[in-house]
């Protein structure tokens, strides 16, 4: 009986689900959550645009690079294209699908290409169906999601205007050929169920007066849905899918003012300048500003929309115009140089002094404040009396500063030679800063290294060479920094642009701080209180800067073999070089005391030959066996023993 009652029971219970079942829907439909039998819905991938650079999907906030579309709510793809390629044709766009859908025919309701839209700064672009071909293909050259799933709709001879915003999309009258269209059925309660499916006995009623009407309807996509409590339907979360993309804004207007503006800075000379044709601070005002424009037009001007950049353009014009004007007609005044003459003597005659008695013994000089004078005569000299008073009373103040600074940098201590000889670098400390038995450590940063990849990050455009240092200071195998500022000489690479090498000490992820410095012969010199990560990074070299670098450094070492004067500092650095040779590295001291724990990071690299490691295992496996011998041996004993 209770077999009976049990077997009564299940059949009433299927019978029941699929009455169920029976009333859910009028007609065929695919129900969210389920797959196969080939009614998934199809969906809308998104537009290419095939540019110079390869095919790109337009922007939008849909990942459409995997086999599935998700949506991520994150801009992707192409924001902004010229309004036409450099060769002047237009270019090829592609509307996807994932699957096929019906061509255009009066037999279906999927009419294909009468379903892609397009909008021209918000408005519709009416015969944008014209330039789409029919019948849509496979696209397996075409979607750049490899996975070659996409069916493709080719647009051609669609032409772009500058300074245009332009969004494509996909109505819901679209059908694939599997009869799924892009409408939502519902069941009698009006819960979304799935996709109206058509099937062999065509649509319902309901279903076709529900196409008809949502069928000229943007679709959206279904970025999320959940099964209501009652667990009848869904509730379906939906996200326009437009794709866009905006020209770039025609600089026309602005590139010809910027021309004329040009050519008559090209025209002043630095006669002109002198003999007051033109006020100076005039001049250089409006190659400021026109070097601002310009960089405004390219990074903010042409992202604008046409009518906004025109303005834009506009009022740039009327300011470089009013400059344009006070640079041409606007008469300077004689400034007093009377200060400027007599402080540039007396600089002249300290330079002369210091520049003949540079070096490192007491009573010499430092070489980077006798550079930095330098610098600043040949400063003051470019000045004259139609150099505005301002600049001229600046000037006279950074003489008399750079002055001082040659005057206090006179060697009162003696001198300690340091020299790494693998990267060139010289480290001058004060003799007693740092212990009698300080070493100079100096590692070179690999190009693949983690800290090399972070400050390359930091490095600007133009800065294309970099070679990235660690100099330290060891007292035995103890980390130390010197007590007082040191100076550090460090060569300046060929592949590095002179004019353009500068200093940089690394700080938390690579971050870059710039450090004051002056070059001379090839070397670029600065001050510092503690050494640590330090980059030399500039522009790479040409080739006539790169042979000029060469006779720099031939010229430096004929002139330094003849200096009798030099005598003493040559003996000094050889004997660093002795020590250097004969100085094991502090690290091989660390790791040999650590041997058990050591852990070793990418600026140390811990390196064994394999065939020690073998020899190693042998002997240990050798050991293994004799003690193994030994113990059954013991045993045996034992045992005859008893």
């Amino acid at each position: 009986m209770r077999k009976f009652s049990r077997f009564t029971g299940i059949i009433l219970i299927v019978m029941m689900a699929m009455g169920l079942a029976a009333t859910v829907a009028s007609a065929e439909t695919w129900e969210f959550g389920t797959s196969g039998k080939g009614k998934n819905p199809f969906t809308p991938r998104g537009y290419l645009v095939d540019t110079e650079k390869g095919q790109h999907w337009l922007s939008s906030p849909f990942n459409n690079s995997g086999p599935v579309v998700k949506y991520t709510g994150v801009e992707n793809g192409v924001d902004y294209l010229e309004a036409k390629k450099s060769d002047g044709s237009n270019y090829t766009f592609y509307a996807m699908t994932d699957r096929n859908p019906w061509p255009e025919s009066s037999s279906r309701i999927g009419y294909g290409k009468k379903f892609l839209f397009a909008y021209k700064n918000g408005s519709r672009i009416a015969n944008f169906n014209d330039y789409v071909q029919t019948p849509a293909t496979r696209g397996d050259k075409v979607d750049p999601s490899g996975e070659g799933t996409c069916w493709v709709f080719k647009i051609e001879g669609f032409e772009l205007e500058p300074g245009c915003r332009y969004e494509f999309g996909f109505l819901r009258g679209m059908q694939a050929n599997n009869g799924i269209t892009l409408i939502l059925a519902e069941d009698e309660k009006g819960n979304n169920i799935g996709y109206i499916q058509e099937t062999n006995k065509g649509l319902t009623s309901a279903e076709k007066s529900k196409y008809m009407k949502e069928k000229d309807q943007e679709y959206k996509f279904i970025s999320s849905w959940h099964k209501k409590a009652d667990g009848e339907g869904y509730t379906v979360n939906k996200v326009p899918m437009r794709f866009t993309v905006q020209t770039y804004a025609d600089l026309t207007l602005w590139k010809n003012e910027a021309d004329k503006v040009q050519n008559f800075l090209n025209s002043v000379t630095n006669k002109d300048l002198k003999e007051g044709k033109y006020k100076r601070s005039n001049i250089k005002e409006l190659k400021e500003v026109l070097s601002q424009y310009n960089k405004k037009a390219h990074n903010t001007v042409r992202l604008e929309l046409q009518p906004s950049a025109k303005s834009m353009m506009k009022s740039m014009i009327n300011d470089i115009e009013r400059l344009l004007k006070n640079a041409k007609s606007d008469k300077p005044e004689p400034a007093d140089i009377t200060k400027l003459k007599e402080k540039l003597k007396e600089a002249r005659e300290l330079y002369a002094k210091a520049h003949a008695n540079v070096g490192l013994d007491q009573g010499q000089y430092g070489r980077i404040e006798v550079e930095n004078l330098d610098e600043e005569i040949k400063r003051a000299e470019e000045m004259d009396q139609y150099t505005p008073q301002n600049e001229i009373n600046d000037e006279v103040k950074a003489l008399e500063d750079a002055m001082i600074e040659v005057k206090a940098s006179k060697v009162q201590k003696e001198q300690k030679v340091f020299y790494d000889k693998v990267t060139g670098i010289y480290v001058i400390a004060p003799v007693d800063s740092l212990p009698e038995n300080a070493k100079l450590f100096v590692r070179r940063m690999g190009q693949e290294t983690v800290d090399y990849k972070s400050m390359e990050k930091n490095l600007s455009d133009k800065e294309t060479e970099a070679i990235f240092y660690r100099i330290h200071f060891y007292q035995d195998d103890r980390k130390i920094q010197p007590s007082e500022t040191v100076e550090v000489q460090m060569p300046i690479d060929d592949n590095i642009s002179q004019k353009s090498s500068t200093v940089y000490s690394v700080g938390k992820k690579g971050s870059l701080n710039k450090i004051n410095s002056v070059k001379s012969n090839g070397m670029q010199f600065f001050k510092r209180k503690t050494l640590s990560a330090l980059v030399l990074a500039g522009s790479t070299a040409t080739e006539a800067e790169k042979s000029e670098a060469r006779g720099q450094r031939m010229q430096a070492m004929m002139a330094q073999k003849k200096d009798k004067d030099a005598q003493n500092k040559l003996n000094q650095l050889e004997k660093a070089k002795k020590k250097k040779e004969e100085y094991k590295d502090p690290l091989n001291k660390m790791l040999k005391r650590n041997m058990n724990t050591a852990t070793f990071s990418n600026d140390v690299e811990k390196e064994t030959s394999p065939v020690y490691l073998i020899l190693a295992a042998v002997l240990l496996a050798l050991i293994a066996i004799s003690m193994g011998i030994r113990a059954l041996i013991l045993q045996r004993r034992e045992k005859w023993g008893k």
